[in-house]
């Protein structure tokens, strides 16, 4: 198998918000590519890989490379699966984090809107996961060493390994209910001197306990999931705190048309090495996304969307968090490779 997705956006944004604001407020462009492939070693033994490049001011740069094309390989692992019917998979090496509503949808041609939760951030550790099913129930449990934190939030963290289980029921076709949990160090070790006497980056934890929830019935599907986190503060004070929900309803008008809304509100914990000092501190914002879809062709897909943002803090903020809009449009295509290069039968 060889497949890809390609992905064009243009965004126009305010200049001052902290969480939609793109290229200071003007218009903003840019292209992805991604690639993947997968194939059977052995019976049973699989191996996936997914590569990107991408480039425009829409999307993310690294520091001294702005204005140039990037790559980078975001998934590469082996997937074991056990015949028979205990329905074991286990996989090792580079994957998506694996739990949370929306880590298996973050592809243009999954998520039904443009943007994505806050709440959630696009990680690809190295680890090792199990998961399976038995009847209604399925289960997950890896070992992974990135913590699950959104990285505008805390300090770039460093490598150490972290426990990450989840688990689910489906008590009826179109209903499923799940939960997770993890814990493990948030920090890194570029913090480590401006921690109390004594401490190391990887003392300082946090725990984060997750539910989610999917249904669908006829042409209405609904997501959503609700996180809270607890961390220990760096000054060696009372732990910081925060919880975050968001409902994703989405709604198939023909084969063609959709439309979808995403409502999301976030206390979040903001834990931040300054110049005089650490800022631990809490903020809370709700924001919505309203997107309408249009599948152009098979592979196709056409979506617009409108995004604004409240920031919910004391007057003496508001010039350093204001409220903020985003439009943006996105065309994705998706394909396959090897369809290219067959005969037709």
């Amino acid at each position: 198998m060889v497949q890809g997705l390609f992905d064009a956006e243009i965004w126009k944004t305010d200049p001052g918000s902290r969480l939609l604001s793109l290229n200071d407020g003007d218009a903003a462009a840019g292209g992805r590519l991604r690639l993947w492939s997968a194939g059977d070693f052995l019976p049973g033994l699989q191996g996936y890989m997914l590569g990107q490049a991408h480039s425009g001011t829409a999307l993310p740069e690294e520091e001294g490379k702005e204005g140039q094309m990037q790559t980078g390989i975001e998934q590469a692992f082996l997937r074991y699966t056990l015949k028979g019917a205990t329905r074991l998979v286990i996989e090792g090496g580079k994957f998506t984090t694996p739990v949370g509503d929306f880590s298996d949808r973050y592809l243009s041609s999954q998520n039904p809107l443009i943007g994505t939760p806050d709440s959630y951030t696009v990680a690809y550790p190295y680890g090792v996961k199990m998961s399976g099913w038995a009847g209604p129930v399925d289960y997950r449990a890896a070992l992974v060493d990135q913590p699950m934190v959104n990285e505008g939030y805390v300090p770039e963290s460093g490598r150490a390994w972290r426990p990450v289980v989840g688990a689910g029921v489906t008590p009826v076709q179109g209903l499923r209910l799940g939960a997770f949990y993890t814990f493990g160090p948030y920090l890194g070790p570029e913090v480590e001197s401006a921690l109390p006497t004594g401490s190391r980056w990887r003392d300082f934890e946090e725990a984060v306990v997750g539910f989610e929830t999917q249904f669908s019935r006829g042409h209405f599907e609904l997501r959503g999931e609700f996180t809270h986190s607890r961390y220990d503060a760096p000054t060696g004070g009372p732990s910081v705190r925060g919880q975050a929900f968001y409902l994703e309803p989405k709604y198939t008008f023909t084969p063609r048309v959709f439309a979808a809304l995403r409502l999301e509100q976030n206390e979040y914990a903001y834990i931040s090495l300054m110049s005089w000092g650490w800022l631990v501190s809490e903020a809370t914002f709700v924001d919505a996304e309203a997107c309408l879809g249009w599948r152009l062709a098979p592979g196709a897909i056409l979506k617009v969307s409108y995004r604004r943002d409240r920031w919910d803090v004391d007057e003496s903020l508001k010039s350093i968090l204001p409220d903020g809009y985003a439009l943006a449009a996105q065309l994705s295509y998706s394909f396959d490779v090897i369809s290219w290069f067959e005969r037709p039968r």
